[in-house]
């Protein structure tokens, strides 16, 4: 039986600020994901699937992990709170975590790429833009949030929405929430999904790269992964993830 304590937190955010890696990596600090880590701290067999940690919460942290950061240090210092908050997640309702991060994503994560569109020289339509983002960060509910994203689709360029799908886990929940299937690690195909066709998906995965380098020239390298990590700290938090009780070891900086 594994004993969950806040020496063991203690012991899992300092394997995190080691630094993070893409994909599972190798059992050493700083050349590991973020649940490969959990699983080192808890002096467990090198993997990815630490059994303290909710089903849908380590997909949604595995898909976020693996997505482009700057730097190593920079995947470690946007997920570390999560990092602690998801311990014994698993004792939570991993279907309400999923509600959640789809209705945070598009009330908080969406109208920020929709923003950036409007400002775009591609888009042509600024005003329905505006107002599409403005109808996903009002929603007061994840079936009004669900029917606004669907409204933004219609509006947006299919490029802003295979990069945002592309971009962050969070995002995909924003650009995808009609269409998604119930975990993050399915971002990818529930973002084909709603597109018309796998060719033009295809093409507009393409766009997307132009469009995602647009992205971090006006809000910073890191920014929408940050926020696709604090959508989901709030979640657990909300949730009253177990492993919260134990944020307060994240009150010191992690070392740059």
């Amino acid at each position: 039986m594994i004993t969950l304590n806040k020496a063991v937190a203690r012991k899992v955010l300092k394997t995190v600020d080691a630094g993070l890696c893409r994909g599972k990596g190798d059992p050493r600090p700083g050349e590991m994901c973020v649940e490969a880590a959990v699983c080192y701290a808890l002096d467990l067999p090198h993997g990815d699937e630490p059994p303290c940690v909710g089903e849908a919460v380590r997909s949604y942290k595995i898909a976020l992990n693996d997505c482009f950061w700057s730097s190593n240090k920079a995947r470690a210092r946007g997920m570390r709170k999560l990092a602690i908050a998801q311990l014994r997640s698993n004792e939570i309702s991993q279907d309400s975590f999923v509600e959640l991060v789809r209705f945070k994503g598009i009330t908080q994560s969406l109208p920020v790429i929709l923003r950036c569109w409007a400002e775009h020289r591609d888009c042509k339509n600024k005003k329905q833009v505006l107002a599409a983002a403005a109808e996903c960060a009002a929603a007061k509910t994840l079936p009004l949030a669900i029917a606004a994203a669907q409204n933004a689709y219609a509006y947006a360029s299919a490029s802003a929405y295979a990069s945002a799908s592309a971009y962050a886990s969070a995002s995909a929940y924003a650009s995808a929430s009609a269409y998604a299937s119930a975990y993050a690690y399915a971002y990818e195909s529930a973002s084909a999904s709603a597109s018309a066709s796998a060719s033009a998906y295809a093409s507009a995965s393409a766009s997307a790269s132009i469009y995602r380098r647009y992205l971090t020239r006006k809000l910073g390298k890191d920014f929408l992964l940050n926020l696709s990590a604090e959508i989901a700290l709030e979640a657990l938090i909300e949730l009253k993830s177990p492993g919260c009780k134990w944020l307060d070891l994240c009150a010191d900086e992690m070392a740059a």
